[in-house]
């Protein structure tokens, strides 16, 4: 079966590994698509000769053990498990999975194969899910406007939050007002206009998710004094320098919500397939770019231009080559 592997900085290459078999408790999943993630953006920039990348799959059960129930032959399904799980490199044709010790969710029909994509959804739902919301009508404001801060956006909303979105890019402003953003502002304005100050000028709760030294310190002066800062975003390729002091003096809870526990994870992947197929969650027909296998470095190098175009990149893990196009759901 086919498999992407570096062979070095922002270079891979499709190559052939061993066939999977499923024993008789596992399922053996024919990947579909599995989500580019800008966490491995960095790492795919350094990679050095054998990397492999891939935690966001979508498959197709391909064949069942005897004592597999729940699950049959031809089911859609998404979630987290063994190959695909983060760091363990996913991008590979066929996965083999125990749906008792993994995240592995069916994909009701009403949903899309991209907008079914869990591990992203599951990280939005755990991040959201440790964000102070006393009442509803709470500011929140979002600091980065992309696709897990849309997803955030959307989420927040079904929690009754009234959501002031802040970017650097108009284009993405326009998305976060499409997924429920009730205010925008680029981040120049905002820092203008919100002072997280004695005056509580800012916002009582503050969700980063532009992964930027900047996009931090500007979330940091957001908060107002002893708000919440709750720091999504992944902030892979080095360390971030920011104004501690201000922490410090305005007593800000600074919180790291993106997830590590399992439990939330697999609770976020299954409570994500019910919110959006119920259409609670209104987080569907989301811009995506599909890539065949052997363009997975043209989808990462395009990642950084994608603002105003698509929100999302996926690998087409059944295909070898093709040119590479935008889906809306």
């Amino acid at each position: 079966m086919k498999h992407v592997v570096m062979k070095g900085p922002k270079t891979s290459a499709v190559v052939d590994i061993q066939d999977l078999q499923p024993n008789d408790d596992q399922v053996l999943i024919r990947l579909k698509y599995v989500g580019v993630c800008m966490s491995e953006h960095y790492d795919w920039s350094v990679a050095k000769e054998g990397k492999a990348f891939g935690h966001e799959p979508m498959g197709i059960i391909a064949a069942a053990g005897k004592n597999v129930t729940g699950y049959k032959v031809g089911d859609r399904v998404s979630g987290m498990w063994g190959s695909t799980l983060p760091g363990s490199g996913g991008m590979i044709e066929y996965a083999v999975t125990d749906p008792k010790k993994s995240t592995l969710v069916v994909i009701p029909e009403q949903l899309g194969d991209t907008d079914a994509i869990l591990e992203p959804l599951a990280c939005i739902m755990s991040a959201v899910s440790k964000v102070k919301i006393p009442m509803p009508g709470t500011r929140v404001c979002v600091v980065g406007a992309g696709y897990m801060g849309c997803g955030a956006i959307s989420l927040l909303k079904t929690r009754g939050a009234y959501v002031v979105a802040v970017d650097l890019r108009p284009e993405s402003l326009e998305n976060a007002k499409k997924y429920g953003a009730d205010e925008i502002y680029l981040a120049d304005d905002a820092k203008e206009q919100f002072r997280g100050d004695t005056k509580g000028t800012g916002f009582d709760v503050v969700m980063e998710w532009g992964e930027t030294e900047d996009s931090l310190d500007l979330a940091i002066n957001l908060t107002n004094y002893c708000g919440q800062l709750c720091i999504g975003a992944y902030h892979t390729g080095g360390k971030r320098l920011v104004d501690v002091q201000q922490l410090n003096l305005k007593a800000i809870e600074c919180l790291s919500v993106h997830p590590r526990e399992q439990h939330l994870n697999d609770i976020g992947a299954r409570n994500a397939i019910n919110l959006l197929s119920s259409g609670a969650w209104k987080f569907v027909q989301v811009p995506t770019k599909i890539y065949p296998r052997n363009k997975f470095d043209q989808a990462h190098e395009e990642l950084e231009t994608k603002y105003g175009r698509y929100m999302k990149a996926v690998i087409d893990m059944t295909a070898e080559d093709f040119e590479p196009y935008i889906i809306y759901g």
